[in-house]
């Protein structure tokens, strides 16, 4: 297939929803990778700008969605759709996360790196925000960031963020509730 032809199909594959495109994907991969290109497309900015505000390192966050992108590269076939694919693909977002997190006890935003990130647009006023958005999340526990990074950052429903947090969704509302509580009492001192 030429350049303009895979171009043609991958714009045809990109007005298609989630689930139809999983179902080619599944039917592609390993050979032909056209629908698994428009996933990655679709989720990878998202999935980096929810990696980074764990991980606080665009170079961990894009190595944590690098890392993402390949297990639902290799496990698409054992996507079991008990979930929508977007949730399944937070969730393994969610976990490389955490691993990294743990792995190199990163704890604290590089300011600095903030005001820099690509991810995250170079003017002025938003690195600022950034900055102020970030120590706002810096008070709050990994749970409770999850929570609001997911609801804020990945637009996501909270029934999904139950299902990625492995929390009951009155567990994960009443955090988000807290959570907001707790960064307002921060912006306000």
């Amino acid at each position: 297939m030429s350049t303009s032809e895979n171009n043609l199909v991958s714009e045809r594959l990109s007005t298609l929803d989630d689930s139809e495109i999983v179902r080619i994907a599944r039917l592609q991969l390993p050979y032909i990778t056209t629908a698994y290109e428009v996933l990655f497309h679709r989720y990878h900015n998202k999935l980096i700008q929810v990696c980074y505000r764990y991980l606080n390192s665009k170079e961990e966050a894009e190595e944590a969605v690098n890392d993402t992108m390949l297990k639902v590269f290799n496990n698409l076939h054992r996507f079991e759709q008990r979930a929508s694919f977007k949730t399944w693909i937070y969730r393994i977002a969610y976990n490389q996360a955490l691993t990294r997190l743990r792995k190199n006890k990163l704890n604290q935003v590089d300011l600095e790196e903030a005001e820099n990130e690509e991810v995250l647009n170079t003017a002025n006023d938003l690195a600022d925000k950034n900055q102020q958005l970030n120590k706002l999340l810096d008070r709050l526990s990994i749970e409770e960031r999850s929570i609001v990074v997911f609801r804020i950052a990945g637009d996501l429903e909270f029934s999904d963020i139950a299902l990625i947090v492995d929390q009951k969704l009155s567990t994960v509302k009443m955090r988000y509730k807290r959570a907001l509580g707790k960064m307002t009492e921060g912006a306000s001192s």
